[in-house]
């Protein structure tokens, strides 16, 4: 859900975040606090805790927001912003154009943690200074010393952590191919994530619960985010180079506007094994019908309702066309699905002929992931090409 918006960028948070949010609470109530100020009321706990939590999670949404600043001075655009434990994660809607452009990008993060250390540190020795009871000196110096744990831990060299995205510029600046670099660098993260959960099962074997479930699930949820990294940059291994009229099915079964579900259910068998189909007038693109949406129609109502009527108006979907880079075809279908809900088109209908508007085929997330199971075996093939024109000259 979004909670807020920051130069028009919505900053979104989960449930699961929201559990993140008691567990610390949880555990500074009653569990830190307690433990390093005894003889306080539990209301003072609990305030402590609130204190804290809330400026906890606020240096989290400075540093990702300073990640969100520069990624704008960049000239990248920021879809939204979603948090959790670490900070958050930033969807762009634009690739970053270099490596010294993601270093500056990823470098404005652990800069901003730096500067609430000293802040925050700053503020508990004045506060000490003053004479302010020692609990409450306590709340600035946790938050000075959280700041640098979060500084430290995120700068070790593993991915999806800043010190990993820092390391992949390196790489990228090395090398020039940034979906190489995203593979290396990765491969460090999985090893710090397999560390992490190791850690915790131990922890676990001697009796630290805690402890061991934090280091635990802090591991899985790295090993997953690294496995992401590794999955969308061997997609964008795979596309590179490659247009629409690769990897689109053609010709698209097209269905007529005028067609009522019943007839459509009658024909089905006939049909591909898809989930939406293009609706054509003549050589005219009109929309796209998912059979989800067919099927929701009562059945009393099918012999009436027409195709065009439950259809998903081509206005509200991607378009693409033959010539169009596979990459940001991919990218077309993916915010469409993501921004405008589960319940669309995973597809997007490529429209071309002699009108440059009559639709010649259609590229889906099947075709996408095909093609990725197939990268291996066009590289080789184009090896193989690259062998006979050696031998031929």
């Amino acid at each position: 859900m979004v909670v807020f918006r920051v130069r028009g960028v919505p900053i979104r948070v989960g449930w699961s975040w929201l559990v993140i949010v008691a567990l610390v609470y949880w555990s500074l109530a009653t569990v830190l606090f307690p433990t390093s100020y005894e003889g306080l009321a539990t209301w003072e706990y609990l305030v402590m805790a609130g204190v804290a939590t809330v400026l906890l999670f606020a240096s989290l949404l400075v540093h990702e927001l300073c990640h969100t600043l520069q990624s704008i001075r960049e000239g990248v655009h920021v879809k939204d912003i979603t948090l959790f434990l670490f900070g958050g994660v930033s969807q762009a809607d634009d690739p970053i154009p270099g490596p010294g452009a993601e270093f500056r990008i990823v470098a404005a993060g652990p800069l901003a943690s730096a500067a609430l250390m000293v802040v925050f540190g700053a503020a508990a020795v004045s506060a000490q200074g003053a004479g302010a009871p020692d609990p409450w000196v306590g709340v600035l110096a946790y938050l000075a010393r959280i700041n640098g744990l979060l500084l430290a831990f995120n700068l070790v060299p593993a991915l999806p952590l800043d010190g990993g995205r820092l390391l992949h510029a390196l790489l990228w600046w090395r090398s020039g191919d940034g979906e190489r670099a995203t593979i290396r660098a990765a491969g460090v993260g999985r090893t710090f994530a397999i560390l992490l959960i190791g850690s915790g099962m131990a922890l676990l074997l001697v009796g630290d619960t805690v402890g061991g479930v934090w280091l635990a699930a802090i591991g899985w949820f790295l090993y997953q985010a690294v496995r992401q990294e590794v999955m969308s940059a061997r997609a964008t291994q795979a596309w590179t180079g490659l247009h629409v009229r690769d990897l689109m099915t053609a010709p698209p079964i097209t269905l007529p506007p005028d067609m009522t579900i019943a007839d459509l259910a009658e024909h089905l068998d006939a049909l591909a094994d898809h989930s939406a189909y293009p609706v054509v007038a003549g050589d005219r693109y009109l929309g796209t019908l998912l059979l989800s949406h067919a099927g929701a129609v009562p059945e009393a109502r099918r012999s009436f309702v027409r195709v065009v009527e439950v259809m998903t108006p081509a206005a509200s979907l991607p378009v693409l066309h033959p010539d169009d880079e596979v990459v940001d075809a991919a990218r077309a279908i993916t915010a469409s699905v993501t921004t405008r809900g589960v319940d669309m088109p995973h597809s997007s209908v490529v429209l071309g002929g002699p009108t440059g508007e009559e639709p010649v085929g259609v590229l889906s997330t099947a075709d996408l992931e095909r093609a990725i199971a197939a990268a291996p075996l066009r590289r080789e093939h184009v090896g193989e090409e690259r062998d006979r024109r050696y031998l031929r000259g």
